[in-house]
């Protein structure tokens, strides 16, 4: 149904979301979930979500009818956070990106959170040239996860193990520098024990299948 799927989104796309309450769409290129689709509503704030669009039954039969019955049963929808403090070169134009989602153990989501940051102040401590930008899964109840998107401004072949030119030890070495070796040691283990879960995949942007910017 993929050629079906992306003719129909297309025309809801040109109807419903061309000039206002736009759509990004990502294909998954990569892992279990490869050729499955990821649209993305926003950025907008939870009073906006208070609004009613004026065609709000018009768009809704227009999804029942057309954009529904291509679809597998289990997808699903969610609301993430932008965590700017998590991020870094976060504005970096990209359409290839890695997608890390990673399902922290209950109760660990703030020991967790304040090790990501760690990583964010080491990247530039090192002038790294990566670009990242995190997302926290909202109302997650006991299955907290954080969406660490690495975006590929010069595409698939950054994940190249020689593009990097930085030295391979540069970001330990900056980072036992600021916090010690103890820090280091832990945090080694904090990435390994505080978390149920760790999924990568790869993703494009389909411009064809997106609102005009």
């Amino acid at each position: 149904m993929k050629s079906a799927f992306e003719a129909s989104w297309k025309m809801h796309l040109d109807k419903y979301h061309k000039t206002a309450d736009k759509r990004n769409l990502y294909e998954v290129t990569s892992g279990p979930e490869s050729g499955s689709y990821v649209i993305v509503e926003g950025p907008i704030s939870y009073a906006d979500m208070d609004k009613t669009m004026p065609n709000a039954k018009e768009h809704g039969l227009d999804l029942e009818k057309n954009f529904s019955p291509k679809l597998e049963p289990g997808n699903q929808n969610f609301i993430a956070q932008w965590r700017d403090t998590l991020s870094y070169n976060a504005d970096a134009v990209a359409d290839k990106f890695l997608l890390t989602v990673t399902v922290v153990k209950d109760g660990k989501m703030a020991e967790y959170l304040s090790e990501a940051r760690k990583s964010i102040l080491t990247l530039g401590k090192i002038g790294s040239q990566l670009s990242i930008t995190s997302l926290v899964k909202q109302f997650a109840g006991t299955s907290p996860t954080i969406i660490s998107i690495r975006n590929l401004k010069d595409g698939f072949k950054e994940l190249d193990a020689d593009y990097v030119k930085t030295p391979p030890t540069a970001f330990r070495d900056a980072y036992i520098k600021d916090y010690g070796q103890e820090a280091w040691d832990k945090r080694l283990k904090l990435l390994v024990d505080d978390v149920v879960s760790r999924d990568l995949h790869l993703e494009k942007l389909r411009t064809d299948l997106s609102s005009p910017k």
